[in-house]
């Protein structure tokens, strides 16, 4: 059997990290548009710009992005002739930024594109796969790149400058890869790519829990630090990694789908992050699969983190739990597990952790 799979590629350091740009473009041609969120685009641009002119490569355009990654956005982008004419593209921001160059370059028939993370928060710097909503901020679906983005460049110096509160939800949301994936997979058969995914998986909790704590104390004093690296590195690049080894239906499973039936309450959709809601479904997942020693391991993390361990956490009560349960039994997040999760289990699952001092 043939199988094909583009592993991520990235540079890391400071802001000398760009000085690699012209490397890793040269293959594609000279000219650039560059395509990002507004903040983004003036925290990386005065250090971009000096590297582009040096090495002769011509903006063509900056864009700014729209603000959501929908499909009309990346279709409008793409019919610019600026875009058109670029040899290459430059995605700079967050996640929806990234996604958005990812809908651009479907458009354009798989057109180069490069990344530049400005916030530590998601892995859709180095991933294949882009979230698209609507306009009025509805998910929508989801599309694929052929390959990840040609090489991510990271600067640190730029990520801790960041609001450290993406990077604390970046993280709740990369530990449920680690035990997300290991549930779905659970008695199935795994090919090499799985068995890869499966092993690096590890790598999105371990480093967290033995340096998530520091890193986020260091990410509020906006100070660079080897654990503030570590833990940026673990949520771009090595979640990234494993959500593209594993097939697509074992990224996600019980904390996403407690996390979208969270979010059916407009006040918890308003006010917490996606990250944050994830990492409160982990425990439910924890519980559920009856995994009580990890449950122990990650709890004191929890407390010292700040990150949700009751319903009041997320503006939600106790009356909210059908509403919860209904919308995360119906989502296909857990319709590959090894097991039929029964709205009674995590029921059971909440209530336990409404128990808990």
């Amino acid at each position: 059997m043939r199988s094909t799979h583009c592993l991520p590629s990235y540079s890391f350091g400071g802001h000398d990290v760009f000085d690699a740009i012209p490397k890793f473009t040269k293959l594609y041609g000279k000219s650039v548009a560059i395509i990002g969120g507004e903040t983004a685009l003036s925290k990386a641009l005065p250090h971009i710009r000096p590297v582009l002119d040096k090495a002769g490569i011509k903006v063509l355009d900056i864009i700014h992005f729209g603000g959501e990654c929908t499909f009309a956005r990346g279709k409008e982008i793409a019919q610019m002739a600026s875009v058109k004419d670029a040899d290459f593209l430059f995605a700079v921001g967050g996640g929806k930024a990234m996604d958005t160059v990812k809908v651009v370059a479907i458009e354009l028939d798989d057109k180069p594109f490069f990344t530049i993370p400005t916030i530590a928060s998601t892995c859709a710097a180095t991933s294949e796969v882009a979230a698209v909503y609507t306009a009025d901020h509805t998910f929508d679906d989801v599309a694929f790149v052929n390959h990840p983005p040609v090489h991510c460049f990271i600067d640190a110096d730029i990520l801790v400058e960041a609001p450290s509160r993406y990077l604390w939800a970046g993280m709740g949301d990369t530990i449920a890869k680690h035990y997300e994936t290991h549930l779905s997979a659970r008695s199935r058969e795994q090919d090499y790519n799985t068995q890869l995914g499966l092993t690096l998986a590890s790598m999105c909790s371990e480093p967290i829990l033995a340096h998530g704590i520091q890193a986020y104390k260091d990410s509020q004093a906006n100070k660079r630090s080897d654990a503030f690296d570590t833990i940026a590195m673990t949520v771009i690049f090595t979640t990234g990694v494993v959500s593209g080894c594993v097939p697509m239906a074992y990224n996600s499973n019980m904390a996403h789908a407690v996390c979208y039936g969270c979010v059916t309450n407009k006040e918890t959709e308003e006010n917490h992050l996606h990250g944050e809601i994830v990492a409160y479904g982990l425990l439910i997942l924890l519980t559920v699969d009856q995994q009580m020693d990890e449950l122990q391991r990650w709890l004191p993390v929890y407390r010292e983190l700040g990150w949700p361990t009751k319903l009041s956490q997320l503006d939600l009560t106790a009356s909210h739990i059908p509403q919860i349960v209904e919308k995360a039994t119906s989502v296909h997040d857990i319709d590959v597990s090894p097991y039929k999760i029964t709205a009674d289990m995590l029921t059971k699952a909440i209530q336990y952790m409404e128990s808990l001092d």
